[in-house]
């Protein structure tokens, strides 16, 4: 064979194994390098953190402040970069940042040895938190949960819980808001608002934090679970007498119970003040009117808003799709014509509220339609007429 033939014939064969090993590489193709398990935890009588980065160096004191240590050993082998600055910035950090240390340690000690060709650290932790309080945070991994846990709280009367989470959405604004619609919405579960300081460990911004409730009660627990039983079984009552009636009728009732209830228009803020004690405001009278409406399966919310330039509050309802405003405040010692039923245009020139925070209320039924239903029921002799509804003792 030829010199020039043979070169070709080699050059062609490159290129072929060239090819071939493309479609291999291709079809599978791994870049591996070495992989270094941070703050690697050794030793059997005399455990110790074998570390080689700062990176490891910062999980293994996380790591001890997990565990609520009070002492540990870090060794550094093979270390790149000063032993005695990086452990005096991890401590630091640690104390700042890392969310158990910022809620737990009070302070982190340090020293620094070198012992046949590696550092030893040795650590001393204080903590201002008991081994208790340390292992009583729970986590929570998005805000509902977090809402979750605040509502079971609440519920049941304690008075301090702290959550580790690592949701963004979690803010001081947006729990105590939450705090304040769930008393607003389930004045059967709450006697009266609980009101909460919230803590952020170690910031309301990081991305991980743990947060910490201070919950305190106008009532003691007791006070309220007795409360309860004797609000509760009055809304449930009531709601069994109006079962067989429409919506529109349930909520008429509902309305005209709380005016009823109502003896002197005082300072009572809550459910059990108009429908246990007889004296309540007009905050007092939306609470109760919610509770009836809970209890009837209506739609409803309270409003905070203003009447005629004062403080006042009253309720939106929602009837087969359609909202309404509701004042049971306004109906006490006069008709329910008062305050019963009404659209925006309709309360406008006297009522004041954030037309952002609630639905626009347009629905075309009146006050004057529901009592046709309410009549065309009694002419039908039907047993559960507008006189059926028990009245409280």
């Amino acid at each position: 064979m030829s010199k020039p033939r043979l070169i070709i014939l080699i050059a062609l064969l490159c290129l072929v194994l060239t090819a071939g090993c493309s479609r291999f590489y291709d079809g599978e193709y791994r870049n591996i390098t070495k992989h270094e398990e941070p703050g690697t935890l050794v030793g059997d009588a005399e455990q110790y953190y074998e570390v080689h980065t700062y990176v490891g160096m910062k999980n293994a004191v996380q790591s001890l402040i997990t565990a609520g240590a009070e002492s540990g050993t870090i060794r550094a082998n093979d270390y790149p970069s000063s032993v005695q600055d990086d452990i005096a910035r991890v401590c630091l950090d640690a104390t700042r940042d890392y969310p158990m240390g910022a809620y737990a340690v009070e302070y982190i000690s340090h020293s620094v040895s070198r012992i046949l060709g590696y550092d030893e650290v040795n650590l001393r932790i204080s903590y201002r938190r008991s081994a208790e309080e340390m292992s009583s945070v729970r986590s929570a991994a998005t805000l509902t949960d977090v809402f979750s846990m605040i509502e079971n709280a609440v519920e049941s009367g304690q008075s301090l819980i702290t959550i580790q989470t690592s949701s963004l959405s979690v803010k001081e604004q947006v729990l105590l808001n939450y705090l304040h619609n769930f008393y607003r919405s389930h004045p059967d579960l709450l006697t009266s608002e609980p009101k909460a300081v919230i803590t952020f460990y170690p910031s309301e911004d990081a991305i991980s934090k743990i947060v910490e409730f201070a919950f305190s009660y106008r009532e003691k627990r007791e006070q309220a679970v007795e409360r309860l039983e004797l609000l509760v079984p009055v809304a449930e009552e009531q709601a069994a007498a109006y079962e067989s009636m429409s919506p529109q009728e349930k909520a008429f009732y509902c309305c005209r119970f709380v005016a009823e209830s109502i003896q002197n228009t005082g300072r009572g803020s809550t459910a059990y003040d108009a429908l246990i004690l007889g004296n309540a405001d007009s905050e007092g009278c939306a609470m109760a009117y919610q509770l009836l409406c809970n209890q009837c399966g209506i739609d409803c919310r309270v409003v905070e808003g203003r009447m005629e330039g004062s403080v006042h509050y009253w309720n939106i309802i929602n009837i087969e799709g359609d909202y309404y405003h509701v004042d049971a405040s306004a109906c006490v010692g006069n008709t329910l014509t008062d305050g019963f039923l009404f659209s925006d245009n309709q309360v406008i020139p006297k009522y004041w509220w954030d037309v952002d925070k609630y639905p626009a209320c347009d629905g075309p039924m009146t006050i004057q339609q529901v009592m046709e239903i309410i009549l065309a029921r009694e002419r039908t002799g039907d047993e559960n007429g507008p006189d059926a509804p028990v009245e409280p003792d």
